[in-house]
């Protein structure tokens, strides 16, 4: 799409708005850029699209932006149904994502990852398997670096591997990945999507611009992302890690094997994986299922496989001080996310929870201590809500904090040698943090603290 000379409006200004920002400007648009936070709260963002030349509005959404606006960019952060947004399709003026955007520079081929849990892990996985296989890729999205950023105008790339939310998927037009991946649909973003359908519905828009010439990895294991294979139009792969399939990457014997035409190709022993736990299993499968399509060898795939040991922030081992081992998984942004870092973690756990409130219920959440935790360490927003959730289900070892580094330690002083403090706030990190990163920093940093 033409761009230069249009009057573009970007509407949000976390790290994609900026990105769009400043691509979008030095393709010769007039970019406007704008966001709720004021000039005050954001001094390094203004320094950075002031030097460009970029107009800011900042402090609010008046709706005098759209006045001969072309295009309309909105960051993942900004709800769609704000008054800008609404208003700006009764002008019918387009609303899009930057992830829509950098597809339309982009020439290379996507493989496009989503899902409630796993993204980060199985993009990065993904990423990691075809640099092995001497494929030129690049890894972007949702995991960090915009894709407008790394957008391929050359076609000089074998794939770019993106990760995607639903915030994203919201408001695509043609994105078209050539792979898509849906790892799981568990609930989640309720406060944004409002109920569980929307969600699933926005998560399926990963789908809709495929034709027969591309491919879909679905998990046959959730029914609800099974259910999709009925809407794709794509060529379906499945993953089970609970059943052996006719067509498609399961786990047999022990052994993860790939299905096809009948023949059966083994990969390698599912405990020689690098990551653990059944969840990054299934995740490991997908990844499987995605080397397959894309022709990888075999053995770099199961030396990849074998190699990989995770991203950082996802059940990351941090250190053992005086025989209690402490684990960052500040990635568990939801409660399905933490539950399955609990069934991940042999032996009892002391767990720190609590962040953002994104409407969930914490019933099931709760439910999953018992045989698991000894002790619950509650920060953030929906520290009462949790605590009141608890207690209503007959677990009473709760205690609140204040900080991380007080929650950090109360769990020491309540854990002892054997035991395992673990971090997996089953929220977002929005209340007390910018992100969960900054709150995985502050946990580590906590830790090592207490060593000091």
């Amino acid at each position: 799409m033409e761009l230069r000379g249009k009057k573009v409006l970007i509407v949000g200004l976390a790290r994609s708005g900026v990105a769009a920002a400043i691509e979008l400007s030095g393709m010769g648009a007039k970019v406007t850029a704008n966001d709720i936070k004021t000039k005050e709260q954001m001094e390094e963002t203004v320094e950075k699209l002031s030097s460009k030349g970029i107009e800011l509005v900042l402090g609010g959404h008046p709706l005098k932006l759209l006045d001969d606006t072309d295009l309309i960019v909105v960051s993942p952060g900004v709800p769609s149904d704000i008054p800008l947004l609404k208003e700006a399709r009764e002008r019918n003026i387009p609303v899009v994502s930057e992830l829509e955007v950098g597809y339309w520079f982009t020439k290379a081929p996507i493989i496009a990852i989503t899902g409630t849990n796993g993204k980060t892990t199985t993009t990065t996985l993904i990423g990691e398997i075809l640099k092995n296989d001497g494929k030129n890729i690049s890894v972007a999205g949702n995991i960090g670096t915009p894709l407008i950023q790394e957008a391929d105008k050359n076609g000089s790339k074998d794939y770019i591997v993106v990760e995607v939310s639903s915030f994203q998927l919201e408001n695509i037009v043609r994105f078209k990945p050539k792979i898509s991946v849906i790892l799981n649909i568990t609930e989640d973003h309720l406060n944004r999507h409002k109920t569980f359908e929307n969600y699933i519905e926005a998560k399926a828009r990963i789908l809709e611009n495929q034709d027969e010439e591309d491919f879909t990895v679905l998990n046959y294991d959730d029914p609800i992302v099974a259910s999709l294979e009925k809407r794709a139009r794509s060529k379906i792969v499945f993953f089970s890690r609970k059943q052996e399939l006719q067509e498609g990457v399961y786990v047999k014997n022990d052994v993860i094997v790939i299905r096809e035409n009948g023949n059966i190709y083994p990969i390698l022993k599912a405990k020689e994986l690098g990551i653990k736990g059944s969840h990054n299993l299934e995740n490991a499968l997908a990844a499987v299922a995605v080397a397959w399509i894309t022709k990888a060898n075999l053995n770099n795939l199961a030396e990849t496989l074998k190699d990989f040991h995770g991203v950082e922030h996802r059940l990351e081992y941090v250190d053992t001080i005086d025989g209690v081992k402490f684990i960052n998984d500040s990635k568990g942004t939801n409660p399905d996310a933490a539950q399955k870092a609990l069934e991940a973690v042999d032996g009892p756990i002391i767990l720190i929870a609590g962040g953002y409130d994104k409407k969930v219920d914490f019933r099931p959440f709760v439910r999953s201590f018992f045989g698991k935790v000894k002790k619950v360490v509650l920060i953030g927003a929906t520290a009462d809500q949790i605590e009141r959730t608890a207690r209503e289900e007959g677990f009473f070892e709760v205690e609140k904090a204040a900080s991380m580094r007080e929650a950090v330690e109360i769990a020491k002083r309540s854990a002892e040698p054997g035991d395992t403090v673990l971090l997996s706030p089953a929220c977002a990190s929005w209340d007390m943090f910018s992100n969960f990163e900054e709150r995985g920093r502050v946990f580590k940093e906590a830790v090592r603290s207490l060593k000091a």
